[in-house]
């Protein structure tokens, strides 16, 4: 009798635990899904707020490049205006010594002159 006592003991025992497992199991798999959510959320949030810094740096990085055009084109327009600037000035600087030139020609002529009739004319006297 000993042995069908034991047997009903087991018996209820484990009859016990098993209603006792069945009655936990589902607010455990409950909480296990809701912790389950709440992480997948927080890597969620986090991958969003990543994405959005990258948005804002795609953002940033389209007006700089807008930015950078405009200097390349203002430094072309400006190298193209240096450069037209330079050869007026060139032009000119080769026009003022061709005066020069011309000039100094016509004072060593007029030199010449004075000279060529200061020597024809007698001396005066003091």
């Amino acid at each position: 009798m000993n042995g069908s006592a034991q047997k009903i003991a087991d018996s209820v025992l484990l009859l016990a635990v098993a209603r006792v497992s069945m009655a936990l199991s589902l607010p455990l798999l409950g909480l296990i899904s809701y912790l389950g959510t709440a992480y997948l959320d927080s890597k969620f949030e986090a991958t969003n707020q990543r994405v959005t810094a990258v948005e804002q740096k795609t953002e940033q990085v389209s007006k700089i490049n807008d930015r950078l055009i405009a200097v390349e084109t203002n430094q072309t327009a400006s190298t193209s205006s240096r450069e037209k600037f330079e050869n007026a000035t060139l032009a000119r600087l080769d026009r003022v010594q061709d005066s020069i030139v011309g000039l100094s020609n016509a004072v060593a002529a007029l030199t010449a002159t004075v000279q060529a009739m200061a020597e024809q004319k007698p001396p005066r006297p003091p």
